[in-house]
């Protein structure tokens, strides 16, 4: 589609990833930790020497943290597996919503962008220290010769 405003800005490329956000799967595991422990203290009852209000609670820990634990590693490999279905895409900002495929917010595209620049400056940086290091390098073979 053509763009009929000759004096709107480039499109520009961003990596776009459907990543998913690590706060709902810690909480869900540390809850689930937490469920199990009920139904395990409902079941074995509490220690002799305890309570069942300080038996509950020592295994509620215990429980939830095993269940941070699992919701981290469920996290990691669903994060990994997202890293698959990246796709480049080209955007421009418009004003009409018709005209756009995907609508975002403002803060979205000003954060997309904001990483793209980043990402792009951080490239340059990295490549401006690589000629450096060659060129340091071979001053050292010159001086050695």
């Amino acid at each position: 589609m053509a763009d009929s405003n000759p004096n709107a800005p480039a499109p520009q490329q961003m990596v776009y990833r459907s990543a998913p956000k690590v706060t709902p799967f810690l909480v869900s595991g540390g809850l689930l930790g937490v469920i199990v422990a009920f139904f395990w203290v409902g079941i074995r009852g509490a220690a002799p020497e305890y309570t069942l209000v300080q038996t509950l609670s020592f295994f509620a820990a215990i429980f939830a943290i095993a269940g941070l634990a699992v919701g981290a590693v469920v996290w990691i490999i669903m994060d990994r597996r997202s890293k698959r279905n990246v796709s480049t895409v080209y955007t421009r900002r418009t004003d009409d919503p018709d005209a756009a495929d995907v609508a975002v917010s403002k803060d979205d595209y000003s954060e997309w962008s904001q990483f793209q620049q980043n990402e792009r400056h951080e490239q340059a940086l990295r490549e401006q220290f690589a000629q450096a290091k060659a060129r340091a390098k071979a001053d050292k073979r010159i001086k050695r010769k």
